[in-house]
């Protein structure tokens, strides 16, 4: 791998750059790097939870069972990141909540004071991000609305098709009022 290409520090697809938290770069198994926030997103709207379809080269990387968060970090990546960013935070994804979390609980930190070994428990700050909602269930859209803004705004849908009836009639009325001009 070129220089250039271990430390490019930049998601490809949002073009955020990696932290050690929800931007963590993991690696799928075809070599290429996404942030964990930008895979989430994209199992959320995918019908298969199971694994990722990698977006440059479409191959399919399973999903870790402990979650997508379990996906290796690219150590070039981590590597190259300020050195208080290199230690990856545990990270959760629940599917059906559609979110990332900072793992809860108690972290120990040694601080060694002249032959002293004391410990510190620091409480670490709950943190969610909302990555989606799941995709429908079975892969099927719905179908069966006349107007495509229906779902959504029904009085839009009436107006529009209203509007185009009238449109429609003064055209044919006018055609046939001025056949005979």
């Amino acid at each position: 791998m070129s220089e250039d290409k271990s430390c490019d520090l930049e998601c490809a697809i949002c073009f955020s750059n990696y932290n050690n938290v929800f931007r963590a770069p993991k690696v799928l198994d075809c070599g290429h790097t996404f942030c964990l926030e930008c895979l989430a997103r994209m199992n959320m709207k995918s019908h298969v939870a199971e694994a990722i379809q990698c977006p440059m080269c479409r191959d399919l990387t399973l999903v870790p069972k402990d979650g997508l968060p379990r996906l290796g970090n690219d150590p070039n990546i981590v590597s190259c990141l300020p050195e208080a960013m290199q230690r990856i935070h545990s990270i959760r994804f629940s599917r059906n909540k559609g979110k990332l979390f900072v793992k809860k609980g108690q972290s120990s930190q040694k601080k060694v004071e002249k032959k002293n070994v004391k410990t510190f428990f620091v409480r670490t700050v709950s943190q969610s991000l909302d990555v989606g909602h799941p995709a429908e269930a079975g892969g099927q859209r719905q179908h069966g609305h006349t107007c495509w803004y229906w779902s959504h705004n029904k009085w839009f849908c009436i107006i529009t098709i209203i509007v185009i009836l009238i449109s429609v009639g003064l055209l044919i009325s006018s055609v046939w009022l001025f056949r005979d001009h």
